[in-house]
């Protein structure tokens, strides 16, 4: 706490325009009622030992929305980050919406709990806003990346489903929901679910717009939050992708000169004004200066119906937009081969 009387000043303003931009960062009302910031703080594959900084300087900025998962492996840090700033009276945990995700070696119904309760230890809360089935995938108990076959299981979403709403009425999870399904996959979970699913989460971009699977969350009350939303170039996957990065293109570019702005802050707000539908957004980044402008600058745009248009053409078909599973073998985008270090060699 500043201690002359002029620092006071300064810090109790800097204090009020923080505040200000936690209550005026739109949401997404999910089907209880609870409503999801629409941009949050990313946290894949940032450095370790730099992501406790960055999450305290994200909470400093106005960020309200943390999107974690257990196979990220910094739970633990930016926990730790998000308990100092409870601390200091910076945020309140009411006013902090935590996403972390279950990982695919807790599929079995009665791990799912201990998956839960181990990204809850990490974070330190004693609850959840949001609880993701991370990917469609079960692999064997204590497996953390299936490199063969026989790693993979089969265990119904449907039970894994069943144990993820025990988890609502245990009181340890407010809000549950999906990551990376396919509409075939979310059928299966509708068919044997008594609560709605909230949320699924997946990439989707200009290059990826994925119109089918957004129309279907539309129809079914599902939010969608959009991961990889600026094209992940540095997505350790990117190799693989066969379209150049998102931020390079020209007609990206074009919007973002029109706009007076940058093609990630063109990128984030067509995600959120989508005419199908909004999505939330969750950019990454450890650079103050870039968490900064991911939160403000695509508030300041407005794409207008040529801006929308422009953007439409840039779909490609199949996975040639895709940026972050390209060849994932246990998605089914490539065969097993007995190893997958190739893939990340």
């Amino acid at each position: 706490m500043p201690k002359t009387f002029r620092s006071c000043v300064q810090w109790f303003a800097s204090m009020c325009m923080l505040s200000a931009r936690a209550l005026v960062t739109p949401t997404i009302t999910l089907p209880s009622g609870d409503q999801m910031p629409q941009i949050g703080f990313g946290t894949w594959l940032a450095p370790r030992g730099r992501i406790y900084e960055s999450t305290k300087v994200a909470l400093d900025l106005g960020y309200r929305h943390i999107d974690e998962a257990w196979c990220y492996q910094n739970e633990a840090e930016v926990g730790k980050a998000c308990a100092e700033k409870i601390r200091d009276g910076t945020i309140t945990r009411d006013a902090l919406w935590m996403t972390t995700k279950l990982w695919n070696n807790f599929h079995r119904p009665e791990l799912v709990r201990e998956g839960c309760l181990d990204s809850m230890t990490k974070l330190g809360v004693d609850y959840l806003d949001l609880f993701l089935i991370h990917f469609p995938v079960s692999f064997v108990p204590g497996c953390t990346e299936a490199s063969s076959a026989d790693q993979v299981e089969n265990v119904l979403l449907a039970d894994t489903w069943k144990a993820m709403e025990s988890l609502v009425q245990e009181g340890l999870v407010r809000n549950i929901g999906v990551s990376n399904f396919e509409i075939p996959e979310l059928e299966e979970v509708k068919a044997a679910a008594t609560m709605p699913i909230s949320c699924n989460q997946f990439e989707t971009h200009p290059y990826y717009q994925r119109n089918d699977l957004l129309a279907y969350c539309k129809e079914n009350g599902i939010a969608v939050t959009a991961h990889t939303s600026m094209g992940g170039a540095a997505n350790i996957m990117a190799k693989f992708a066969a379209s150049p990065p998102l931020k390079e293109d020209e007609a990206v570019l074009r919007v973002a000169e029109k706009h007076g702005t940058t093609p990630h802050a063109v990128l984030l707000a067509w995600g959120m004004q989508r005419p199908v539908m909004g999505t939330a957004v969750i950019p990454k980044s450890v650079t103050p200066d870039r968490i900064r402008a991911n939160l403000n600058d695509p508030f300041s745009i407005t794409l207008d119906h040529d801006d929308l248009q422009l953007f439409a053409m840039l779909d490609k078909p199949g996975l040639e937009g895709c940026f972050c599973h390209p060849k994932t073998p246990w998605l089914g985008r490539s065969e097993f081969t007995g190893s997958t270090e190739h893939y990340y060699a």
